[in-house]
This record gives C-alpha cells, structure tokens and sequence, in this order.
C-alpha cells in the first residue's frame, strides 16, 4: 500500500518564533514544509526539489498584504496563498482576496481546523473565517452598498463554486451537475456545501434565490449545460 505523499508547503513570516511554530505544527504526515522565510522576496524554488503548492502568508504590521502575494507570484506561479491573519478584518480580507490569495484564517485558530483549512485550499477551495458569516445578513439588508457587497461576496466563491451556483438557478439536480461539469456527485456536494456556508443559505433554493437577486447570470452557460425540462427542480419548492 502506497503512503500519500506530503503536499510541499512554504512558511513565510517575520517572526522566527512564528515560523518556527507553524513548522512544528504544519510538518508532517500531511504537509512537508519544505521553505521558511522572513519575507517572500527570499522564496524561491531555484535550490530545492519542487516548488510549494501552498505558500503560507504570515501578516505583520510590516506586511502589505497586495506587495507579498505579487512577489510570492513572481517566485511560484501555481502555489496557492493563504493569509495568516492577526484578526478579522472585512475590508482586508476583501482587499486580500482581490490581490490573488486563496485562503484568509485568522490567527485564534486551533491547530486542527487549521489544517483542515489548508487541505481545502489545497484541493481548489477558497477558505476563509467563521466570522464572516455574521456580514453577509447586513449586507442583504443594506441596499446602499449592495453592489460593493454582490462583488464582494462573488469574490469569495472559487469559479468551480460559481458555475455550480448556476446549476441551482435552474434547479438541476446533482446528477446533472457531475455529468456537465465532468465531476463525481460527491464533488458537487463539496461545492454545494461551501457554497451554502459561504453565502450563509440553509439550503440550495435560498441559495439560488441569493443568486438570483444578486444578478448571477446563466447566459453564459453552454446550452448544451442547461437541464433539460424534466431534469429541473423549480426553485422555491
């Protein structure tokens, strides 16, 4: 039987304590941290085997956020970047994931949840703190900045999440969904699950219906996507 094989991870923080305890917490059975530096400008793959897959981002107040992940871009292309935060910040986590990053965590996480996190990440999944759930409600509330919050909110949904979330406006049924996307049922239910957690919907009509109210189009689904009639499950019953 064959072991898995550690998913490479890089540590990038200011603080050598920090760094030396996310190394302690992260090497493993499920990451292999295979780089630990001060700053991104020091990352790079040019003198080890492979590059990270997950760069882990350590924020500071001598960090900005937007500088980092251009740099961390520059060193590894396709490694995913998770952000460490100090506290939850709306409008910096916002900010963060519009610079590129895939993960947001705060730093009061536990250890488990914490590599539960990165695994997510690692698998395609944008990731981000418990706490923003308590903001979605306020935004659907407010008309005033509800179209700062539509894009707000669409930035957090990784695109596989976003063409699922069209699927549930026109009400297909999981089946339809793996067979247009050419994925398992079980991944569709991984999408709709993060789907309905991020939105803060408590099943898939609400969450079809805040889509629908939020101006998520399905024009430009191929029609070869859309369900047939029969397939359909209405939205709302």
């Amino acid at each position: 039987m064959h072991s898995v094989q550690a998913i490479p991870l890089a540590i990038i923080s200011r603080n050598t304590l920090a760094r030396e305890g996310m190394r302690r917490i992260l090497h493993g059975e499920t990451f292999e941290v295979i780089q630990s530096s001060n700053t991104s400008s020091s990352l790079t793959d040019a003198d080890i085997e492979f590059a990270p897959r997950i760069v882990l981002l350590d924020e500071s107040d001598e960090c900005c956020v937007a500088t980092e992940v251009e740099h961390i871009r520059e060193q590894c292309a396709d490694s995913r970047i998770v952000v460490l935060a100090n506290a939850y910040d709306f409008d910096a986590m916002v900010e963060a994931f519009r610079s590129g990053i895939h993960g947001y965590i705060v730093k009061s996480i536990d250890c488990d949840p914490l590599i539960e996190s990165l695994k997510l990440v690692h698998l395609g999944e944008k990731v981000m703190p418990s706490e923003l759930a308590n903001r979605f409600p306020q935004h659907w509330i407010d008309e005033t900045c509800a179209a700062s919050s539509q894009s707000e909110m669409l930035d957090l949904l990784s695109d596989r999440e976003l063409e699922t979330l069209r699927f549930l406006v026109v009400g297909a049924p999981n089946k339809v969904i793996a067979r247009s996307l050419n994925i398992s049922e079980a991944t569709v239910k991984v999408h709709v699950k993060a789907i309905l957690r991020k939105l803060d919907v408590q099943n898939r009509t609400q969450a079809a219906i805040w889509a629908v109210r939020n101006g998520i189009s399905i024009q430009h689904m191929p029609a070869e996507q859309l369900p047939a009639p029969e397939t359909a499950e209405p939205v709302g019953m």
